[in-house]
């Protein structure tokens, strides 16, 4: 008996050991993005996906077995913010990659960091083409880019709807102003008229701007504004009679999807539509499945804002890259991460290796065109993912 009970305490000695162990040998990853400024609202949904993303990881072993930490920096979508807190991972809480982001000119502040610091960095959300076209050997990106996202998506909704005069109306950003000009030469290709603008991005106040609009009378007016100012364009163009005569495309996202759109737009929110990787009644693989009953059993709702399972897929593909480098040597983590051939919530993510282009550590995941019908989202683009047609 007092053998047996000294191997008991023996076991449970080595169990405490061990636990002690997986807490203090933790791996940490980085992650960049807003949880303060005009678009905090993403920075939420950053935070519900990595969540779900380390318990998953963790779940089943960790990294090198070993337990995922991530680290959080706010950037608040200030580029200048952005650069030295990406620093600050790196250089503070020696994080061994770093994720994240959905400003385009934060991403692009922050690859120049990681390219000069020589941190594998992989971007879940800034679309602006120069994230990946600078061909930095460091920098990847799982998430759409403008290309992408006109070229396979709004381009051709825009045809397969026979729209007949489009006005583009965009952000003064780099993903604004990068986006619009993609979208004029694919109109411009497709033989459609269009007008285009440039817009403040945070501007509260359209009223002259959807005045020229109104003149112009297009069909479908397609809107590059991220944050509330794509409320405000929603609502305005509501009350002065612009929509729904014209369709709003809203080509950012989740601005449509944060929680106080409908407060913000009322019911002009009604018949709008906007681009999305995901919608509750199209699951591209079974961790798609997993994700949303493992995202309502937490927090008592269905996922709405798709950058909460972009960021779980940027941690899977992280955890992924780390484990079978066997080390969190950067040079090995490269190298891993361009063989990556994962399952994640959005298909199979697979980088891109040509260099010259916007392909070159580009993963593209499929996106939706969404209209709101009566406060539900009906999938409208591409047809084989459509539950029902545009409602004008």
């Amino acid at each position: 008996m007092k053998w047996n009970r000294s191997i008991a305490v023996v076991t449970v000695a080595l169990l405490l050991i061990c636990g002690s162990a997986w807490a203090q040998e933790a791996i940490k990853v980085g992650v960049v993005g807003p949880r303060t400024g005009p678009a905090a609202a993403t920075g939420a949904a950053f935070d519900e996906g990595i969540k779900l993303a380390t318990e998953y990881v963790n779940s089943k072993g960790g990294v090198m077995g070993k337990k995922l930490e991530i680290v959080f920096e706010d950037t608040a979508g200030a580029p200048d913010k952005a650069a030295s807190g990406f620093e600050r991972l790196v250089t503070r809480d020696k994080v061994v990659m770093v994720l994240g982001e959905s400003h385009s000119s934060s991403a692009l502040a922050q690859i120049e960091v990681a390219n000069r610091l020589k941190v594998p960095f992989v971007v879940a959300e800034a679309w602006a083409d120069e994230v990946t076209s600078k061909n930095y050997p460091y920098v990847f990106r799982a998430g759409p880019s403008n290309s992408g996202v006109v070229q396979q998506s709004i381009a051709k909704w825009v045809q397969a709807e026979k729209f007949k005069k489009a006005f583009i109306i965009a952000e003064n950003t780099d993903w604004g102003i990068g986006i619009g000009k993609l979208t004029e030469k694919a109109l411009q290709k497709a033989g459609i008229p269009f007008e285009s603008m440039i817009t403040e991005r945070n501007s509260q106040d359209h009223y002259v701007e959807l005045t020229k609009i109104k003149a112009y009378k297009p069909d479908v007016i397609l809107a590059y504004i991220y944050g509330v100012g794509l409320h405000y364009f929603v609502a305005q163009a509501g009350e002065t009679g612009v929509s729904p005569k014209a369709v709003i495309l809203d080509g950012a996202g989740p601005p449509s999807l944060w929680p106080d759109f409908w407060k913000n737009v009322g019911d002009y929110g009604n018949l709008e539509c906007f681009v999305s990787s995901m919608h509750e009644k199209v699951e591209l693989t079974d961790l798609a499945k997993y994700y949303r009953e493992a995202y309502t059993k937490a927090y008592g709702k269905a996922p709405t804002d798709y950058k909460s399972r972009s960021i779980f897929d940027a941690v899977l593909i992280a955890a992924d890259a780390i484990n079978r480098a066997k080390s969190t040597d950067a040079a090995k983590l490269i190298d891993a991460l361009e063989k990556t051939n994962l399952k994640t919530t959005r298909g199979m993510a697979k980088f891109g290796t040509q260099k010259g282009g916007t392909e070159y550590h580009q993963w593209d995941p499929p996106m939706l065109v969404i209209q709101w019908q009566n406060k539900q989202q009906v999938v409208l683009y591409p047809p084989e993912g459509a539950t029902g047609k545009l409602m004008r």
